[in-house]
């Protein structure tokens, strides 16, 4: 289904992205981070307030990450406790996969789950396609067909995940979130097969800038024109795995900078090696078992280090989150989408 350059490319950029989380990072799902979804649907938000949208959609994007973080955890069980046997949603728990990603998302009414009325969708300059599974027996069926499939295929890694995205995006099980489910699947499937060790891929990202490419593609796949979508889905992997190289680099390089201006402070670069496992560290100090007197507040362990770190302005409050302490030029760069290269010709993507 991959054109062998193409895949040849993924998989050295792959490689490449897996050896430099190894070497520069504690926690392999650092860079996963929380996907805000700005466009949303008017029709039901006309008598939301603005602010509570505001804050529906940031609740809904931290929810997202968390469930997609836990699927990557069950992916992740599932290879250890069945080697060799490829891990997949059944299809009950893809149905409860899509609930927990789109709960509380305020563009995507109703509880989830696979859709229960036929599905179209729209694109950009216009058209409309009618999805030709139809609810009830036939989408089950279908949805059941890619479960076993998935389970039993021996193509090569990069393949199975190509194929299993597309079939679930013609499928369209859902009513809406179609993609975020399938990409994540992808990475999954990427993860379970020892292509990358965590979800460090921003195929969200490539997606909104290539959509006409991507939905194209995706047609020719419906087609049985398998080879153009896996050298899209190649691409995408090979250029979002580079972009996050590079950023793993210049994260590495940034938390370097800063613990050379306290290199004399071994707890002060301490705090700082925290944050190749989390994007912020805790300026409260951890709460045991034992009941704590609330009239006698405890220090914080490593208090100094701390007051040193904010003192310098290595480290700032979190603008959200109470309580937490980030490095604001490595967390620009865990914030950091992918995007197309400026000045970039071409078609998008070409080196």
């Amino acid at each position: 289904m991959v054109p062998p350059p193409e895949r040849a490319a993924a998989t050295a950029a792959l490689a490449e992205l897996s050896d430099a989380a190894r070497r520069h990072l504690d926690n392999p799902d650092l860079f996963h981070r929380p996907r805000f979804r700005t466009a949303v649907h008017s029709r039901h938000l006309a008598r939301t307030p603005h602010h509570r949208v505001t804050a529906q959609i940031a609740a809904a994007a931290e929810q997202r990450a968390a469930v997609e973080l836990l699927a990557a955890a069950s992916t992740r069980a599932e290879v250890a406790e069945r080697p060799g046997r490829r891990p997949c949603f059944t299809p009950d728990a893809l149905s409860e996969l899509h609930t927990l990603l789109v709960a509380g998302d305020p563009s995507i009414p109703g509880p989830g789950g696979l859709r229960r009325s036929t599905a179209s969708v729209t694109w950009a300059d216009g058209r409309v396609f009618t999805i030709a599974v139809t609810p009830g027996r036939d989408l089950h069926g279908h949805v059941e067909r890619w479960y076993r499939w998935a389970v039993r295929t021996t193509s090569p890694a990069l393949d199975a995940a190509a194929l299993s995205m597309a079939r679930l995006l013609t499928i369209h099980p859902f009513a809406d979130g179609n993609g975020r489910t399938a990409r994540l699947l992808a990475q999954c499937d990427l993860l379970a097969a020892g292509l990358v060790p965590g979800l460090l891929l921003d195929l969200e990202g490539w997606t909104h800038a290539h959509r006409l490419e991507h939905d194209e593609a995706l047609v020719a796949a419906a087609e049985g024109r398998w080879a153009v979508w896996g050298s899209l889905f190649a691409r995408a992997v090979t250029e979002t795995a580079r972009h996050r190289t590079a950023g793993i680099v210049r994260y590495d390089a940034l938390l370097a900078r800063a613990a050379a201006q306290v290199a004399d402070d071994p707890a002060a670069m301490a705090v700082l090696e925290g944050l190749r496992s989390s994007p912020a560290v805790s300026a409260v100090p951890p709460v045991s078992a034992a009941s704590v007197d609330p009239a006698r507040p405890r220090p914080h362990p490593q208090g100094a280090a701390l007051a040193r770190l904010t003192g310098a302005g290595i480290l700032v409050p979190h603008p959200r989150l109470p309580g937490a302490l980030v490095h604001p030029p490595s967390l620009a760069v865990l914030d950091e989408p992918w995007a197309r290269p400026e000045g970039a010709s071409g078609p998008p993507g070409e080196d």
